[in-house]
Formats: C-alpha cells, structure tokens, sequence
C-alpha cells in the first residue's frame, strides 16, 4: 500500500450494485471503464462500527508510529492480549489496511498510509 491517504466511506448496498453493473454494462460493451478512487466502502454505519473499532484504530497508531517487528511485540505496545491483537491485525490486514513484512519467523505489521478520511453521505 503506498497511498498517503486511505478514503473509507459507507455506501448502501444498492449504490454499489449499481456502480458495478453500469462498470460491467460499460466492460461489455467494450468501452473504457472510468478509474473509480481507491477506497474501503462498507453498506452501512454499523458495519464500519464493526470494522473499524476503537482498539483497531489504536493498533493502526501505534503500528504507524512505533513499527513493531512483530505481532507479540504489537501485543505487548499495545498492553493487550497476543490472541486478540492477532485477530485484529487479521482484519485490518483482510481490509488492506495493514501488510504484514515476514523477516525470519516473524511477521511485522506495517501501513502506509498517513491518514483515514471518511466520507458519509447524508
């Protein structure tokens, strides 16, 4: 991941069907599909509540700031339980949010991003 800036946003499922049956309607017709901005989108608030929860959201900071050289190394920055960290780090890594650098035996978690934005319709 090399962008500065990670756009999320909430999107209703209806909205991104939508947005992929104009690209696929576009593909088939053998046109040019716009690029769309990267992003991570999710169908509604509760679904990114779920995501992205307060102690992701630290793990990503402390992550950024202090680069552990491993997941037990994140747990213990982190004054948290190894198993519950790894499970976090899983998911933000499963969203794109985090690679993991395999040196040896271990596996280091980094971002590359510097910032979130987060977009919501109203």
């Amino acid at each position: 991941m090399k962008a500065k800036n990670v756009q999320m946003g909430i999107k209703p499922l209806r909205q991104g069907l939508q947005e992929f049956a104009e690209t696929f309607k576009t593909v088939q017709r053998g046109e040019k599909v716009k690029s769309q901005p990267e992003g991570i989108y999710f169908t509604n608030f509760e679904a990114f509540r779920k995501a992205m929860t307060p102690q992701r959201f630290a793990l990503l900071k402390i992550i950024r700031e202090k680069q552990p050289g491993s997941i037990s190394e994140l747990a213990e920055m982190a004054g948290r339980d190894i198993k519950n960290v790894s499970e976090d780090v899983k998911v933000l890594v499963g969203l794109g949010l985090v690679e993991l650098a395999i040196t040896g035996r271990n596996k280091a978690p980094r971002v590359r991003f510097e910032k979130i934005t987060l977009e919501i319709a109203v």
